[in-house]
This record gives C-alpha cells, sequence and structure tokens, in this order.
C-alpha cells in the first residue's frame, strides 16, 4: 500500500520561506493569496495488507524521521489499492 505523509510548520512557527513565496505572489499581481506555508511531501510504499498498519507505520515513521514534532505537524493518507477482480 502507499502511504502519503505531508509535512508542514505548525501554525505557531514563523515560516520564512512561504512568507518569501507569498510577497513574490503578491508582487505578481496575484492579490488573492495572502498567505503561504510550505512543507514536505513523502510517499512511502508499504508492505502491509489493511490501511490501518500502513496508516500506523507512515505516522510511526513521521514522528521518527520525517518530522520534527516540536516545530512540524504530519498529515498521513494512504491510498488503497484496487481490488483485483477474478475473471
Amino acid at each position: 500500500m502507499k502511504a502519503k505523509v505531508f509535512v508542514t510548520l505548525k501554525k505557531s512557527v514563523f515560516d520564512p520561506q512561504g512568507r518569501t513565496i507569498a510577497e513574490a505572489l503578491q508582487s505578481m499581481g496575484y492579490g488573492g493569496i495572502s498567505d503561504v506555508r510550505q512543507g514536505k511531501y513523502f510517499e512511502l510504499d508499504v508492505d502491509s495488507s489493511s490501511a490501518d498498519q500502513t496508516r500506523a507505520l507512515a505516522a510511526e515513521v513521521a514522528d521518527k524521521l520525517l518530522a520534527n514534532p516540536v516545530i512540524e505537524s504530519y498529515r498521513v493518507e494512504v491510498e488503497q489499492e484496487p481490488a483485483s477482480s477474478t475473471p
């Protein structure tokens, strides 16, 4: 199964890169964009038979390695593989 992990800075943490991007967009005429938060994206291929196991393993990996839990938060999505049909 595939797990997608999205890591972003917590709302309370200043995001200088996101601020720079937001300012650049404003100067380019995109006035409707008032804030940008940047982050990281990871795809994990997990050998697991259940979505719950995949989610738990991806969350553990994110907590221990992919994200710094002091300043970052993460979200895990599990992509279910389509069931194979036999004729």
